[in-house]
């Protein structure tokens, strides 16, 4: 019982995410083409699709490998494509992206630790 709130919760929060993807996608654009994402509106647009996704699978338990699956797509290429801290200069920007980097490796490996969970040897 509590592990299926916990999900949903945790779908929620991913859910959330990715429709501020499509509500804010101006604000989350410039931030993309300020860490030089190519096609940045194209991959906002996609990102919040991969977001929605895995937390409308999380939410509702249907297809959830697949969803884990987007969600740590999504997290690995945001990882190496928007927070590379190692190729900032000013040392707060470096410190504050090196801290998102290692949230969304936090975030992986949860995911996988849940998608573990699923499966059954």
């Amino acid at each position: 019982m509590i592990k299926q709130v916990l999900l949903i919760l945790l779908g929620i929060f991913f859910l959330i995410n990715g429709i501020n993807h499509f509500f804010n996608s101006k604000i989350i654009e410039e931030y993309a083409e300020k860490r030089s994402l190519l096609a940045s509106k194209l991959m906002v647009k996609l990102s919040g699709i991969f977001l929605c996704l895995g937390g409308l699978s999380l939410i509702s338990g249907y297809f959830l490998l697949f969803g884990l699956g987007a969600l740590c797509l999504f997290l690995v290429i945001a990882s190496f494509t928007i927070h590379k801290f190692w190729a900032i200069k000013d040392r707060e920007i470096m410190m504050l992206e090196s801290m998102h980097f290692a949230k969304n490796w936090a975030i992986i490996f949860e995911l996988l630790y849940i998608g573990d969970s699923m499966i059954e040897i």
